[in-house]
């Protein structure tokens, strides 16, 4: 077995494992067991449980950012990037449902608190998303397509939260809706709440004429 295939077989082992069992309650001596390598093995690739933890969040994570840089460089406007990102998104979580749930219930507590201060590299890939989505939003509002009542990047940070807290209700099994019907429904509401104002119609100058002064006038 090669470095790259026990590595993987790592990764793929914890991942099942993380996902039925939990992070806390999976030790790294029934990953290497399961996964049919020594424990010191694990440890040569990954360093520890939380390393293990951390290579599939960055795996994770790239795979998304890239997909949402592809969907930016179409050149697209930005109401459609917008409707675009809606159903990548779900698509992408649908086909690594295992993952996100390990991300979104599991994080360790004790690295979100080390890494809280700034500077590590997955609270980087965080701030890109922010990034990127406001990249989608700025678009909208420089070509006419999307109407923004507050800044972009708050707007940005607050639309991520609906989707975020969206995918960790349905990981959870507390939002039975499926993964398409989801993505209708964000790009839905996203577009109508975005969408530009548009001014009332003038009346045509031809079919409107000042009334006459006896028209206010009470019959007797």
């Amino acid at each position: 077995m090669s470095n790259t295939t026990r590595s993987r077989a790592i990764l793929a082992t914890a991942s099942r494992l993380f996902a039925t069992r939990g992070y806390s309650q999976t030790t790294t001596a029934e990953i290497a067991r399961e996964a049919g390598v020594a424990e010191g093995t694990l440890y040569h690739h990954f360093g520890s449980k939380d390393g293990i933890f951390l290579t599939l969040f960055d795996e994770t994570m790239e795979g998304y950012l890239a997909g949402i840089e592809g969907i930016l460089a179409r050149g697209a406007t930005g109401r459609e990037t917008l409707s675009a990102f809606a159903r990548f998104h779900f698509d992408y979580v649908s086909l690594r449902e295992e993952q996100y749930l390990i991300l979104l219930r599991d994080f360790p507590v004790h690295l979100a608190v080390e890494k809280s201060a700034g500077g590590s590299p997955q609270r980087e890939k965080l701030e890109r998303i922010t990034k990127l989505f406001s990249r989608i939003l700025a678009r909208g509002k420089a070509d006419g397509t999307l109407h923004l009542l507050f800044p972009v990047r708050e707007t940005a940070q607050m639309l991520r939260g609906s989707f975020y807290g969206t995918t960790r209700l349905k990981m959870l099994d507390l939002i039975q809706a499926p993964f398409p019907r989801l993505a209708r429904m964000m790009e839905s509401y996203w577009l109508k709440t975005l969408a530009p104002r548009q001014l009332p119609r003038a009346i045509p100058a031809a079919r409107w004429t000042a009334p006459s002064p006896a028209s206010g006038r009470r019959r007797r």
